[in-house]
């Protein structure tokens, strides 16, 4: 690649159909968050479906799309263009405040090149939702996590930074039953057990979103954040013992496990912009509660309502 990229990096944004029109707001939320991004490219819309964006060829534009096959395509694609590295954020995680660009850009693909590494997830160890317990790295790389052990979450698809062919291999694995979707993508390959190359396994990270965060926590901030994992973390161990059904579904619904802001490089809403086809509620409410994010709210509502019903006038953001 070029001196102005020396790892090869870009961003690929797979969109699923019925969520395109969240595409145009993750391509504006990236220019106004991270504007020197490394090249943007979209996959699974067609250029006369998202005029406006960077999208890659699809070979199959029949409906529905399968995901597994249009990002193997569009990986495959980009390795023909030279690119070694990307940012894998899917349509709805939205970053939700100015990024840090300079770990974004630069210390974390020289760390996934210095570790020789396959996998960077951006939704930090340090959240309240994750319990995993697994050897940290020093100061000078960044207290990145080493996901070795066996329960640890590799290849998620939260915003991550992946080696393009760990990527292409992981899709390939996924391609190998009927289901092709998102959610069979985490569940094949985050297995320790995954039919994936050992280097590929044994090289993923997850980083700490307090160390690499553009807005440095305050010590009374940095306590409050351990104490708020402290307690999740046990309820979470309470949790699975709840007998599977409504109880426990209205029970992990209240506490919101998977409701909040993580606020690492990438910031971003834990369980993203959208649920079971509808805009997520959780995330509603948390962006009712900052006034900063509210004009975003209004325009994401009302372009699901012209999605919906086409004859809308649509709005505006950011």
């Amino acid at each position: 690649m070029s001196p102005e990229n020396p790892y090869g990096l870009c961003i690929l944004v797979p969109v699923y159909h019925p969520y395109s029109w969240i595409a145009p707001f993750m391509a504006e939320a990236l220019k106004t968050f991270w504007p020197n991004h490394p090249p943007l490219f979209f996959c699974g819309l067609t250029s006369a479906e998202a005029p406006h964006l960077p999208t890659l060829p699809l070979s199959e534009t029949a409906l529905p799309r399968d995901w597994t096959v249009f990002t193997l395509e569009a990986i495959s694609a980009l390795q023909s263009q030279g690119f070694s590295q990307c940012y894998l954020l899917l349509e709805e995680h939205l970053p939700l405040a100015p990024c840090q660009t300079t770990h974004l850009n630069s210390t974390l693909p020289a760390l996934l090149e210095k570790l020789q590494g396959s996998y960077i997830g951006l939704m930090g160890w340090d959240n309240r939702r994750y319990t995993t317990r697994a050897p940290l790295l020093p100061q000078n790389e960044y207290c990145l996590m080493h996901l070795s052990t066996p329960q640890a979450p590799r290849f998620h698809l939260h915003p991550s930074l992946w080696r393009i062919e760990t990527l292409a291999d992981a899709l390939r694995l996924t391609l190998h039953g009927k289901n092709h979707t998102p959610w069979r993508f985490e569940k094949v390959n985050e297995r320790h057990d995954a039919e994936l190359p050992a280097r590929w396994k044994n090289g993923c990270y997850q980083i700490s979103g307090a160390r690499l965060s553009l807005r440095k926590p305050s010590i009374a901030q940095k306590i409050s954040r351990w104490i708020e994992r402290f307690i999740f973390h046990k309820l979470m161990a309470v949790h699975q013992f709840v007998p599977a059904g409504l109880i426990s579904k209205k029970l992990w619904q209240w506490i919101g496990f998977d409701n909040f802001y993580y606020d690492g490089p990438y910031p971003m809403f834990f369980s993203g912009v959208m649920a079971k086809g509808e805009i997520n509620p959780f995330f509603i409410r948390y962006m009712q509660q900052n006034f900063q994010t509210r004009r975003l709210l209004e325009a994401l509502l009302d372009a699901k309502i012209q999605h919906s019903h086409p004859t809308s006038a649509p709005t505006t953001f950011i």
